[in-house]
């Protein structure tokens, strides 16, 4: 957990967590391996049947969204660099 919290885990990014009233949350881990994807309008419904909702504010939006881009902007080399002794 401290390896993602300081962000040496590219696949993962680590959010605070809440104690706002009514909305308390614990730590929690984002793992970027799974990606899902949602129709814009199925969102905004949502959002307005739900109320009130957590959301990220900037920094803390712009630091995740860095770490995802991190992460999928690595370069996989079909043969690995070998280790210097």
């Amino acid at each position: 957990m401290e390896d993602a919290r300081r962000g040496n885990l590219p696949g993962f990014h680590v959010l605070a967590e809440c104690s706002l009233a009514g909305l308390q949350r614990e730590v929690r881990v984002v793992d970027f391996r799974r990606v899902y994807s949602l129709p814009v309008a199925f969102l905004r419904k949502k959002t307005l049947l739900d109320g009130r909702r957590l959301r990220l504010l900037p920094p803390y939006r712009e630091h995740l969204s860095q770490a995802f881009a991190r992460f999928f902007m690595r370069v996989g080399l079909p043969v690995d660099i070998p280790p210097f002794k």
